[in-house]
């Protein structure tokens, strides 16, 4: 029986940051086990086209960087830091399995392995080639990277009927069937719904020929107050805008209005307040380029797609000959409940930072190799759910600050969060002649205290 430290089950980005970090911090021994055969989570089943939203500087584990921090020279996203695409993800992430894991003697992956149970220190994982199931001892935890698991497109079973007879293809076999029709129904209001119109209209497609069914706004932040390094100043000033915004605001409309009028975020619509935030990246570019379409469907959710029509919450819409509908409903991060992330014998991993999914991964794995009592890892990361709506993001922003204003007696966990690789932050403390960096951070000083008290009563 193969005995190890910590069973990671789920060997996605997350699974594999936490991983990286433990192996790095303490002399633990890690096996990690997925249902997919390669490690990369669902990076491995993206659409062809898919790229990283966020800039590739703080994605991926914290020992390895991800590209070589390049600035984009073209397209709707020039001057920013490089965001890589599936295949640079994967590629990645299977570096980081041989040069990082691998390589360490301490640490095996199992691929096309299905984690059953977890008792008194054994745990059960099937063979899916085999159907045999070996016995794996845990000396000192299982650690659940799926938790909050993405909901992704390739493996998304849409929550509405859909008509076998219907011209109907989830966004990863777009490429592949463009060239068969004349016009699109894009289903849903979220970032994958973007990225399909985006790369439709790249490829030559009129607006006038797409329709994009969207059963709820979102809102959107502004990329440019998302890039690290020697931009670095441009998310403190981001950060900054949204705590004094959540300092002042009178209600979450408010609030919201507030961060648009700063720049920070932005919706398609002006018209519409939106109802929906993911945290999902824009470019201005990109935002304009999405706003020539001007066919836009609101008539709430759609219960089912058939031939030649599309029925939603508020009515039936019939689709145009020779159109295909495209879904990209698909949720992303899961919402999941809060639950303590250190137990006995467990962790699962959860947002503690919002917006940051790899750090938070690698964070916890410092924090299990710095830390033995259970009660005070929970003290250093309680759990932030994900956010669906500007009342959620409330929530999340105020828990965010709390956490880390609660380390500041921590002086390891914020000499690593200083340093490590993932921190969108990182450098900022060496800016000090950097006037705007300065100025953003006393903002954010300024305005932080008020903004923990008055967003949870905004929520």
């Amino acid at each position: 029986m193969k005995v190890t430290d910590y069973l990671v089950i789920g060997a996605g980005a997350s699974g594999l940051a936490f991983a990286d970090t433990v192996l790095r911090e303490s002399d633990a021994e890690v096996v990690l086990v997925d249902r997919r055969s390669e490690v990369g989570g669902h990076w491995r089943d993206a659409y062809p086209f898919v790229r990283l939203h966020t800039p590739s500087a703080y994605y991926g584990v914290d020992s390895l960087p991800l590209g070589r921090n390049r600035l984009i020279t073209s397209g709707r996203n020039v001057g920013f830091y490089e965001q890589a695409n599936g295949a640079e993800v994967g590629a990645y992430f299977e570096a980081v399995r041989i040069q990082r894991l691998e390589s360490s003697g301490r640490a095996l992956f199992l691929g096309r392995r299905e984690f059953l149970n977890h008792q008194a220190g054994i745990a059960r994982v099937r063979n899916a080639a085999t159907g045999r199931v070996d016995k794996i001892g845990v000396r000192r935890g299982v650690v659940d990277a799926r938790y909050q698991e993405a909901s992704i497109p390739a493996t998304h079973t849409p929550s509405y009927a859909v008509d076998p007879e219907a011209a109907f293809a989830p966004i990863g076999m777009l490429p592949e069937r463009v060239g068969d029709y004349r016009e699109f129904m894009v289903i849903g209001g979220g970032k994958t719904a973007a990225d399909a119109c985006l790369w439709l209209l790249d490829a030559g497609t009129d607006p006038d020929r797409i329709l994009w069914v969207r059963p709820r706004e979102m809102w959107f932040t502004d990329r440019a107050g998302m890039q690290p390094l020697e931009q670095v100043a441009s998310i403190m000033n981001g950060l900054a805008d949204d705590a004094e915004a959540g300092a002042h605001a009178r209600n979450l409309v408010d609030l919201c209005h507030r961060l648009e009028d700063a720049g920070r975020f932005m919706r398609l619509d002006t018209r519409v307040e939106p109802t929906m935030y993911r945290g999902t990246m824009l470019s201005r570019p990109e935002l304009v380029a999405l706003r020539r379409i001007g066919n836009v469907i609101r008539l709430g959710h759609v219960k089912a797609v058939s031939a030649g029509h599309l029925l939603l919450g508020g009515g039936v819409v019939a689709i145009p000959p020779h159109t295909l509908a495209v879904d990209c409903s698909a949720r992303g991060l899961a919402a999941s409940p809060p639950v303590p992330i250190f137990a006995r014998g467990s962790i699962r991993l959860q947002q503690v930072r919002h917006n940051s999914p790899t750090f938070n991964a690698a964070l916890l794995g410092f924090i299990e190799a710095h830390r033995d009592d259970v009660a005070e890892k929970n003290r250093l990361a309680p759990p932030n759910p994900y956010a669906s709506t500007p009342r959620d993001m409330a929530r999340m922003f105020a828990r965010t600050w709390a956490t880390e204003r609660s380390w500041r007696h921590d002086p390891d966990i914020l000499r690593w969060v200083a340093h490590s690789r993932l921190n969108l932050l990182r450098g900022l403390e060496e800016r000090t002649g950097d006037v705007a960096a300065t100025a953003a951070s006393a903002r954010f000083v300024a305005n932080v205290a008020a903004a923990i008290v008055r967003l949870p009563q905004l929520a």
